[in-house]
């Protein structure tokens, strides 16, 4: 990959108050940075996806957990990068939501992972057995279509 040119690393626990947290405080460095609305836009919407995902199906416990996000920014790229030591989940192989079915016919979940896929080149590496390691990869210059 290319050289970083700047990085933001966050560790936060395993609170929807924390994620919410870390999301302001990414967007706001990433502001700064000079990222235009729509990559901002993309990169909040994965952040908060692949983050509420962690909260919500890493753990079975009700301990603390940290959980750490890293944003580094390249001349053409946003790399985003969330690490958990939850239950093991690669979400290169979730199943692909049926968006052609009807709302009443549909399955919940798996839409949210689909469209950061869509969005941005996702990495997933499981560390020492221990950890989830998922990277994101915008093009900074990424257009929404209309």
């Amino acid at each position: 990959m290319t050289k970083l040119l700047d990085k933001l690393e966050k560790r936060f626990r395993n609170t929807l108050a924390d994620l919410e947290a870390t999301i302001e405080e990414s967007v706001a460095w990433l502001t700064g940075k000079g990222l235009g609305p729509q990559s901002l836009y993309l990169a909040r919407f994965i952040v908060e996806e692949m983050g509420t995902n962690v909260l919500k199906y890493a753990y079975d416990d009700k301990q603390s957990h940290e959980i750490f996000l890293s944003l580094g920014i390249t001349p053409n790229h946003l790399q985003i990068l969330l690490e958990d030591d939850g239950h093991e989940f690669n979400p290169l192989h979730a199943p692909e939501p049926k968006i052609s079915a009807g709302i009443d016919e549909r399955t919940p979940g798996g839409l949210g992972i689909w469209l950061v896929q869509k969005f941005g080149e996702m990495q997933y590496t499981r560390v020492e057995g221990k950890k989830n390691k998922v990277e994101i990869f915008l093009r900074l210059d990424c257009v929404i279509s209309d």
